[in-house]
Protein backbone atom coordinates (compact mmCIF):
# COMPACT_ATOMS: atom_id res chain seq x y z
CA UNK A 1 0.00 0.00 0.00
CA UNK A 2 2.82 2.45 1.19
CA UNK A 3 4.28 1.79 -2.39
CA UNK A 4 1.40 2.89 -4.34
CA UNK A 5 0.58 5.77 -1.72
CA UNK A 6 4.71 6.99 -2.32
CA UNK A 7 3.97 7.48 -6.23
CA UNK A 8 1.44 9.56 -5.61
CA UNK A 9 4.38 11.74 -4.19
CA UNK A 10 6.32 11.66 -6.96
CA UNK A 11 4.28 12.25 -9.53
CA UNK A 12 3.48 15.23 -8.00
CA UNK A 13 6.46 16.63 -8.42
CA UNK A 14 6.51 16.27 -12.18
CA UNK A 15 3.19 18.14 -11.96
CA UNK A 16 4.59 21.05 -9.75
CA UNK A 17 7.92 21.35 -11.91
CA UNK A 18 6.34 20.84 -15.27
CA UNK A 19 2.73 21.60 -15.80
CA UNK A 20 2.64 24.40 -13.19
CA UNK A 21 5.63 26.02 -12.72
CA UNK A 22 9.62 25.51 -13.98
CA UNK A 23 8.50 24.95 -17.02
CA UNK A 24 5.84 27.40 -17.82
CA UNK A 25 8.37 30.21 -16.36
CA UNK A 26 11.55 28.92 -18.29
CA UNK A 27 9.24 28.38 -21.46
CA UNK A 28 7.83 32.22 -21.23
CA UNK A 29 11.07 34.07 -19.52
CA UNK A 30 14.23 31.63 -20.92
CA UNK A 31 12.73 31.02 -24.04
CA UNK A 32 11.00 34.11 -25.26
CA UNK A 33 7.67 32.42 -25.50
CA UNK A 34 4.56 34.51 -24.65
CA UNK A 35 1.74 33.31 -22.52
CA UNK A 36 0.22 31.96 -25.83
CA UNK A 37 2.35 29.57 -26.63
CA UNK A 38 2.66 28.05 -22.66
CA UNK A 39 -1.14 27.63 -23.14
CA UNK A 40 -1.23 26.21 -26.77
CA UNK A 41 1.35 23.44 -25.46
CA UNK A 42 -0.79 22.45 -22.43
CA UNK A 43 -3.93 22.56 -24.81
CA UNK A 44 -2.34 20.21 -27.24
CA UNK A 45 -1.23 18.18 -24.47
CA UNK A 46 -4.62 17.83 -23.24
CA UNK A 47 -6.32 17.46 -26.58
CA UNK A 48 -3.80 14.16 -26.77
CA UNK A 49 -4.88 12.56 -23.69
CA UNK A 50 -8.49 13.43 -24.08
CA UNK A 51 -8.03 11.24 -27.43
CA UNK A 52 -6.11 8.51 -25.64
CA UNK A 53 -6.61 7.84 -22.34
CA UNK A 54 -10.09 5.78 -22.59
CA UNK A 55 -7.97 3.15 -24.98
CA UNK A 56 -5.20 3.59 -22.39
CA UNK A 57 -7.55 2.32 -19.72
CA UNK A 58 -8.88 -0.42 -21.98
CA UNK A 59 -5.76 -1.61 -22.87
CA UNK A 60 -4.92 -2.26 -19.37
CA UNK A 61 -8.34 -4.30 -19.40
CA UNK A 62 -7.20 -6.14 -21.85
CA UNK A 63 -4.02 -7.32 -20.70
CA UNK A 64 -4.94 -7.70 -17.27
CA UNK A 65 -1.54 -6.14 -16.65
CA UNK A 66 -1.23 -2.46 -15.13
CA UNK A 67 2.27 -2.02 -13.14
CA UNK A 68 4.17 -3.36 -16.30
CA UNK A 69 3.09 -0.07 -18.03
CA UNK A 70 3.17 2.22 -15.57
CA UNK A 71 6.76 1.43 -15.70
CA UNK A 72 6.80 1.84 -19.11
CA UNK A 73 5.44 5.46 -19.43
CA UNK A 74 6.99 6.58 -15.96
CA UNK A 75 10.14 5.91 -17.44
CA UNK A 76 9.40 7.64 -20.71
CA UNK A 77 7.80 10.67 -18.60
CA UNK A 78 11.46 10.94 -16.35
CA UNK A 79 13.55 10.60 -19.39
CA UNK A 80 11.30 13.66 -21.83
CA UNK A 81 11.89 15.87 -18.64
CA UNK A 82 15.61 15.19 -17.79
CA UNK A 83 15.89 15.97 -21.91
CA UNK A 84 13.96 19.46 -21.69
CA UNK A 85 17.02 20.21 -20.34
CA UNK A 86 18.96 20.03 -23.53
CA UNK A 87 16.15 21.84 -25.30
CA UNK A 88 17.50 24.56 -27.01
CA UNK A 89 15.01 26.56 -28.84
CA UNK A 90 11.10 26.80 -28.48
CA UNK A 91 9.84 24.07 -30.58
CA UNK A 92 11.58 20.96 -29.60
CA UNK A 93 11.05 22.16 -25.69
CA UNK A 94 7.40 22.27 -26.33
CA UNK A 95 7.57 18.69 -28.35
CA UNK A 96 9.44 17.21 -25.32
CA UNK A 97 6.61 18.52 -22.85
CA UNK A 98 3.70 17.20 -24.81
CA UNK A 99 5.21 14.04 -25.15
CA UNK A 100 6.47 13.56 -21.45
CA UNK A 101 2.78 15.19 -20.34
CA UNK A 102 0.90 12.50 -22.06
CA UNK A 103 3.43 9.65 -20.75
CA UNK A 104 2.55 11.04 -17.26
CA UNK A 105 -1.38 11.71 -17.72
CA UNK A 106 -1.64 8.26 -19.04
CA UNK A 107 0.85 6.29 -16.15
CA UNK A 108 -1.73 8.15 -14.19
CA UNK A 109 -4.72 5.78 -15.58
CA UNK A 110 -2.88 2.61 -14.37
CA UNK A 111 -2.17 4.09 -11.36
CA UNK A 112 -5.76 4.62 -10.75
CA UNK A 113 -6.65 1.65 -11.74
CA UNK A 114 -4.43 -0.61 -8.64
CA UNK A 115 -6.30 1.12 -6.49
CA UNK A 116 -8.46 -2.00 -5.05
CA UNK A 117 -5.40 -3.90 -5.43
CA UNK A 118 -3.84 -2.04 -2.32
CA UNK A 119 -6.89 -1.53 -0.63
CA UNK A 120 -7.56 -4.47 0.11
CA UNK A 121 -8.79 -5.24 3.72
CA UNK A 122 -7.65 -1.77 4.28
CA UNK A 123 -10.74 0.72 3.35
CA UNK A 124 -10.47 2.24 -0.50
CA UNK A 125 -11.29 5.72 0.97
CA UNK A 126 -8.48 5.93 3.13
CA UNK A 127 -6.22 4.55 1.06
CA UNK A 128 -7.15 7.22 -1.31
CA UNK A 129 -6.69 9.30 1.09
CA UNK A 130 -3.06 8.44 1.58
CA UNK A 131 -2.47 8.90 -1.69
CA UNK A 132 -4.16 12.66 -2.21
CA UNK A 133 -2.06 13.64 1.02
CA UNK A 134 1.06 12.21 0.04
CA UNK A 135 0.62 14.49 -3.64
CA UNK A 136 0.11 17.49 -1.24
CA UNK A 137 3.11 16.85 0.76
CA UNK A 138 4.94 16.12 -2.75
CA UNK A 139 3.66 19.52 -4.31
CA UNK A 140 5.82 21.31 -1.03
CA UNK A 141 8.72 18.84 -1.30
CA UNK A 142 8.49 19.77 -4.51
CA UNK A 143 8.59 23.52 -4.39
CA UNK A 144 11.36 23.73 -1.84
CA UNK A 145 13.73 21.29 -3.13
CA UNK A 146 13.81 22.20 -6.47
CA UNK A 147 14.17 26.13 -5.86
CA UNK A 148 17.22 25.18 -4.66
CA UNK A 149 18.16 24.23 -7.60
CA UNK A 150 17.11 27.29 -9.56
CA UNK A 151 18.29 30.13 -6.66
CA UNK A 152 21.41 28.41 -5.84
CA UNK A 153 22.45 26.81 -8.51
CA UNK A 154 26.41 27.73 -8.24
CA UNK A 155 26.56 26.31 -4.96
CA UNK A 156 24.31 22.73 -5.57
CA UNK A 157 26.64 22.24 -8.62
CA UNK A 158 30.30 22.89 -6.57
CA UNK A 159 28.06 20.40 -3.58
CA UNK A 160 27.53 17.91 -6.45
CA UNK A 161 30.91 18.41 -7.89
CA UNK A 162 31.45 16.22 -10.94
CA UNK A 163 27.33 15.25 -11.12
CA UNK A 164 26.89 18.85 -11.08
CA UNK A 165 27.92 19.45 -14.45
CA UNK A 166 24.77 19.83 -16.44
CA UNK A 167 23.94 22.67 -13.66
CA UNK A 168 23.84 26.16 -14.99
CA UNK A 169 25.36 28.24 -12.64
CA UNK A 170 23.14 31.08 -13.29
CA UNK A 171 19.42 31.31 -11.49
CA UNK A 172 17.70 29.38 -14.59
CA UNK A 173 14.76 27.24 -14.35
CA UNK A 174 16.14 24.21 -16.61
CA UNK A 175 18.17 23.37 -13.71
CA UNK A 176 15.05 22.02 -11.77
CA UNK A 177 14.49 19.43 -14.75
CA UNK A 178 17.08 17.10 -14.40
CA UNK A 179 16.41 16.58 -10.51
CA UNK A 180 12.38 16.13 -11.28
CA UNK A 181 13.01 13.57 -13.28
CA UNK A 182 15.05 11.85 -10.67
CA UNK A 183 13.13 12.44 -7.81
CA UNK A 184 10.06 11.55 -10.19
CA UNK A 185 11.98 8.59 -10.41
CA UNK A 186 13.76 7.43 -7.34
CA UNK A 187 10.30 7.47 -5.29
CA UNK A 188 8.66 5.57 -7.65
CA UNK A 189 10.71 2.68 -7.61
CA UNK A 190 8.99 1.08 -4.78
CA UNK A 191 5.92 0.81 -6.63
CA UNK A 192 7.50 -0.54 -9.74
CA UNK A 193 8.53 -3.76 -7.25
CA UNK A 194 6.41 -3.83 -4.54
CA UNK A 195 2.91 -3.48 -5.61
CA UNK A 196 0.66 -5.99 -6.78
CA UNK A 197 -1.04 -6.86 -10.22
CA UNK A 198 -3.49 -9.50 -9.57
CA UNK A 199 -5.73 -10.78 -12.90
CA UNK A 200 -9.34 -10.93 -12.07
CA UNK A 201 -10.26 -12.45 -15.22
CA UNK A 202 -8.02 -14.04 -18.70
CA UNK A 203 -6.31 -11.61 -20.47
CA UNK A 204 -7.82 -11.23 -24.06
CA UNK A 205 -5.68 -10.38 -27.22
CA UNK A 206 -5.93 -7.10 -28.83
CA UNK A 207 -3.78 -3.53 -29.79
CA UNK A 208 -5.05 0.00 -29.70
CA UNK A 209 -8.48 -0.59 -32.37
CA UNK A 210 -9.83 -3.17 -30.06
CA UNK A 211 -9.19 -1.24 -27.17
CA UNK A 212 -10.87 2.17 -28.81
CA UNK A 213 -13.40 -0.56 -30.05
CA UNK A 214 -14.14 -1.21 -26.30
CA UNK A 215 -14.40 2.17 -25.14
CA UNK A 216 -17.44 2.78 -28.10
CA UNK A 217 -18.81 0.04 -26.81
CA UNK A 218 -18.60 1.09 -22.89
CA UNK A 219 -19.60 4.58 -24.14
CA UNK A 220 -22.87 3.27 -26.22
CA UNK A 221 -24.24 1.09 -23.60
CA UNK A 222 -23.15 3.06 -20.23
CA UNK A 223 -26.81 3.10 -18.95
CA UNK A 224 -26.01 -0.57 -18.31
CA UNK A 225 -23.52 0.54 -15.63
CA UNK A 226 -25.72 2.32 -12.79
CA UNK A 227 -25.42 5.21 -12.07
CA UNK A 228 -21.68 5.61 -14.12
CA UNK A 229 -23.55 7.89 -16.24
CA UNK A 230 -24.31 10.97 -13.85
CA UNK A 231 -21.27 10.61 -11.98
CA UNK A 232 -19.07 11.42 -15.09
CA UNK A 233 -20.96 14.52 -15.66
CA UNK A 234 -21.18 15.42 -12.41
CA UNK A 235 -17.14 14.82 -12.18
CA UNK A 236 -16.77 17.08 -15.39
CA UNK A 237 -19.04 19.60 -13.45
CA UNK A 238 -17.23 19.78 -10.18
CA UNK A 239 -13.94 19.23 -11.30
CA UNK A 240 -14.37 22.39 -13.96
CA UNK A 241 -15.18 24.62 -11.24
CA UNK A 242 -12.73 23.42 -8.97
CA UNK A 243 -10.15 23.40 -11.59
CA UNK A 244 -11.08 27.14 -12.46
CA UNK A 245 -11.28 28.18 -8.85
CA UNK A 246 -7.72 26.71 -8.24
CA UNK A 247 -6.19 28.21 -11.67
CA UNK A 248 -7.57 32.19 -11.27
CA UNK A 249 -7.26 32.20 -6.89
CA UNK A 250 -3.28 33.86 -7.26
CA UNK A 251 -5.19 36.49 -10.42
CA UNK A 252 -8.41 37.30 -8.15
CA UNK A 253 -6.29 37.80 -5.25
CA UNK A 254 -4.31 40.33 -7.24
CA UNK A 255 -6.64 41.81 -9.34
CA UNK A 256 -9.36 42.52 -6.98
CA UNK A 257 -7.29 43.19 -3.49
CA UNK A 258 -3.96 43.79 -5.65
CA UNK A 259 -2.31 41.03 -3.52
CA UNK A 260 1.46 40.60 -4.07
CA UNK A 261 3.30 37.95 -5.01
CA UNK A 262 4.45 36.82 -1.68
CA UNK A 263 1.32 36.96 0.21
CA UNK A 264 -0.44 34.99 -3.02
CA UNK A 265 2.40 32.51 -2.54
CA UNK A 266 1.82 32.49 1.14
CA UNK A 267 -2.01 31.92 0.95
CA UNK A 268 -1.19 28.83 -1.73
CA UNK A 269 1.27 27.39 0.95
CA UNK A 270 -1.71 28.15 3.83
CA UNK A 271 -4.05 26.36 1.80
CA UNK A 272 -1.92 23.35 0.66
CA UNK A 273 -1.61 22.65 4.52
CA UNK A 274 -5.55 22.36 4.40
CA UNK A 275 -5.49 20.01 1.62
CA UNK A 276 -3.39 17.32 3.72
CA UNK A 277 -5.45 17.26 6.31
CA UNK A 278 -8.91 16.77 3.89
CA UNK A 279 -7.35 13.97 2.28
CA UNK A 280 -7.46 12.02 5.38
CA UNK A 281 -10.49 12.92 6.51
CA UNK A 282 -12.45 12.71 3.41
CA UNK A 283 -11.07 9.11 3.30
CA UNK A 284 -11.98 8.48 6.43
CA UNK A 285 -15.71 9.65 6.10
CA UNK A 286 -15.92 7.82 2.39
CA UNK A 287 -15.28 4.69 4.01
CA UNK A 288 -17.66 5.36 6.89
CA UNK A 289 -20.12 7.23 4.77
CA UNK A 290 -19.79 5.97 1.36
CA UNK A 291 -17.93 7.83 -1.34
CA UNK A 292 -21.36 9.82 -2.52
CA UNK A 293 -22.16 11.04 0.93
CA UNK A 294 -18.69 11.84 1.32
CA UNK A 295 -18.42 13.74 -2.35
CA UNK A 296 -21.46 15.27 -1.75
CA UNK A 297 -19.92 17.15 1.69
CA UNK A 298 -16.72 17.75 -0.51
CA UNK A 299 -19.21 20.03 -2.73
CA UNK A 300 -20.62 21.41 -0.17
CA UNK A 301 -17.68 22.92 1.15
CA UNK A 302 -16.71 23.78 -2.61
CA UNK A 303 -19.72 26.28 -2.56
CA UNK A 304 -19.57 27.84 0.73
CA UNK A 305 -15.78 28.64 -0.26
CA UNK A 306 -16.45 29.52 -3.84
CA UNK A 307 -19.41 32.14 -2.19
CA UNK A 308 -16.96 33.31 0.38
CA UNK A 309 -14.24 34.28 -2.15
CA UNK A 310 -16.66 36.23 -4.52
CA UNK A 311 -18.57 38.16 -1.31
CA UNK A 312 -14.88 38.97 0.28
CA UNK A 313 -14.87 42.44 1.67
CA UNK A 314 -11.10 42.47 2.68
CA UNK A 315 -8.11 39.89 1.27
CA UNK A 316 -8.40 38.70 4.71
CA UNK A 317 -11.26 36.85 3.90
CA UNK A 318 -9.78 34.80 1.57
CA UNK A 319 -7.55 33.36 4.07
CA UNK A 320 -10.75 31.68 5.29
CA UNK A 321 -11.77 30.77 1.60
CA UNK A 322 -8.28 29.57 1.60
CA UNK A 323 -8.63 26.89 4.15
CA UNK A 324 -11.93 25.23 2.43
CA UNK A 325 -10.53 25.33 -0.70
CA UNK A 326 -7.78 23.12 0.58
CA UNK A 327 -9.94 20.56 2.53
CA UNK A 328 -12.23 20.46 -0.44
CA UNK A 329 -9.58 19.94 -2.97
CA UNK A 330 -7.76 17.15 -1.09
CA UNK A 331 -11.78 15.30 -0.63
CA UNK A 332 -11.99 16.60 -4.02
CA UNK A 333 -9.58 13.16 -5.78
CA UNK A 334 -9.68 11.41 -2.15
CA UNK A 335 -13.44 10.66 -2.49
CA UNK A 336 -14.04 10.70 -6.36
CA UNK A 337 -11.42 7.47 -7.07
CA UNK A 338 -13.46 5.08 -4.71
CA UNK A 339 -16.81 6.08 -6.04
CA UNK A 340 -15.17 5.11 -9.40
CA UNK A 341 -14.17 2.08 -8.43
CA UNK A 342 -17.46 1.31 -6.93
CA UNK A 343 -19.36 2.22 -9.65
CA UNK A 344 -17.31 0.00 -12.50
CA UNK A 345 -17.11 -3.51 -12.73
CA UNK A 346 -13.75 -5.10 -12.06
CA UNK A 347 -13.05 -6.06 -15.71
CA UNK A 348 -13.36 -2.94 -16.78
CA UNK A 349 -11.56 -0.42 -14.23
CA UNK A 350 -9.16 0.65 -16.06
CA UNK A 351 -11.20 2.22 -19.03
CA UNK A 352 -13.56 3.87 -16.29
CA UNK A 353 -10.42 5.12 -15.43
CA UNK A 354 -9.92 6.26 -18.81
CA UNK A 355 -12.59 7.76 -18.84
CA UNK A 356 -12.69 9.39 -15.51
CA UNK A 357 -9.42 10.78 -16.97
CA UNK A 358 -10.69 12.20 -20.11
CA UNK A 359 -13.99 13.94 -17.95
CA UNK A 360 -10.99 15.55 -16.25
CA UNK A 361 -9.39 16.97 -19.45
CA UNK A 362 -12.80 18.67 -20.81
CA UNK A 363 -12.95 20.35 -17.35
CA UNK A 364 -9.85 21.66 -17.75
CA UNK A 365 -10.37 22.94 -20.92
CA UNK A 366 -14.23 24.10 -20.34
CA UNK A 367 -13.42 26.34 -17.06
CA UNK A 368 -10.68 28.40 -18.02
CA UNK A 369 -12.68 28.72 -21.65
CA UNK A 370 -15.89 30.14 -19.89
CA UNK A 371 -13.88 31.93 -17.38
CA UNK A 372 -12.29 33.65 -19.90
CA UNK A 373 -15.23 34.54 -21.98
CA UNK A 374 -16.77 35.88 -18.87
CA UNK A 375 -13.70 38.39 -17.88
CA UNK A 376 -13.90 39.88 -21.90
CA UNK A 377 -17.61 40.46 -22.11
CA UNK A 378 -17.23 41.94 -18.69
CA UNK A 379 -14.07 43.62 -19.06
CA UNK A 380 -15.74 46.99 -18.68
CA UNK A 381 -16.72 46.03 -14.91
CA UNK A 382 -13.20 46.44 -13.89
CA UNK A 383 -12.64 44.04 -10.58
CA UNK A 384 -16.68 43.18 -10.52
CA UNK A 385 -16.12 41.08 -13.90
CA UNK A 386 -13.43 38.81 -11.40
CA UNK A 387 -16.17 38.17 -8.66
CA UNK A 388 -18.89 37.24 -11.27
CA UNK A 389 -16.77 34.98 -13.00
CA UNK A 390 -15.64 33.53 -9.31
CA UNK A 391 -19.20 33.59 -8.69
CA UNK A 392 -20.76 31.70 -11.52
CA UNK A 393 -18.91 28.87 -10.37
CA UNK A 394 -21.03 28.33 -7.41
CA UNK A 395 -23.95 27.67 -10.02
CA UNK A 396 -21.80 24.98 -11.33
CA UNK A 397 -21.16 23.79 -8.18
CA UNK A 398 -24.84 23.29 -7.34
CA UNK A 399 -25.50 21.52 -11.10
CA UNK A 400 -22.89 19.01 -9.83
CA UNK A 401 -24.49 18.09 -6.65
CA UNK A 402 -27.92 17.78 -8.48
CA UNK A 403 -26.51 15.22 -10.87
CA UNK A 404 -24.14 13.74 -8.27
CA UNK A 405 -27.50 13.11 -6.39
CA UNK A 406 -28.74 10.56 -9.17
CA UNK A 407 -26.16 7.96 -8.50
CA UNK A 408 -26.69 5.31 -6.26
CA UNK A 409 -25.15 5.06 -2.40
CA UNK A 410 -22.81 2.13 -3.58
CA UNK A 411 -19.67 1.16 -2.07
CA UNK A 412 -16.41 -0.07 -3.22
CA UNK A 413 -15.99 -3.17 -1.33
CA UNK A 414 -17.71 -5.61 -3.85
CA UNK A 415 -14.83 -4.43 -6.09
CA UNK A 416 -11.95 -4.08 -3.53
CA UNK A 417 -12.79 -8.04 -2.34
CA UNK A 418 -11.76 -9.47 -5.69
CA UNK A 419 -8.06 -8.52 -5.22
CA UNK A 420 -8.03 -9.39 -1.52
CA UNK A 421 -5.17 -11.62 -0.51
CA UNK A 422 -7.52 -14.62 -0.06
CA UNK A 423 -8.17 -14.66 -3.81
CA UNK A 424 -5.34 -16.77 -5.90
CA UNK A 425 -5.67 -16.40 -10.17
CA UNK A 426 -4.83 -19.88 -11.52
CA UNK A 427 -1.84 -20.45 -13.39
CA UNK A 428 -3.73 -22.19 -16.21
CA UNK A 429 -6.19 -20.29 -17.29
CA UNK A 430 -6.02 -16.89 -16.16
CA UNK A 431 -9.63 -17.27 -13.99
CA UNK A 432 -10.18 -15.90 -10.39
CA UNK A 433 -10.73 -18.82 -7.77
CA UNK A 434 -10.92 -18.45 -4.25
Amino acid sequence: MWAWVLYDFSNTIFSVSILSFFFPVWLGDELGAGAGTVNAAAALSAALVLLTAPAVGAVADLRQRRVRYLVVLTLLACVLTAALDAAGGVVVAVALFVAADLAYQSALVFYNALLPVVAAGRGAGRVSGYGTAAGYVGSIFALLVLTLFVTRGEEVRALLGPLGWWLDPGQTSSNAFVPTAVLYLLFSLPAFFLVPDPRVRRPRPGGIGRAYRDVISTVRGIRRYRGMAPFILSTILYTDAANTAISNMALYGREVFGMQSQEIRNLLLFSTLFAVAGSFGCGFLSDRWGPRRALMAVLVLWLAAILLAAGAVSAWMLYLAGPLVGVALGGTWTAGRPMLVALSPPEKLGEFFGIYSFAGKVSAVAGPAVTALLLFGLGDLGSAAYRISVGSLALVMVLAMLVLARVPDVRPAGVVDRYAPEVLVSRENGEVVR
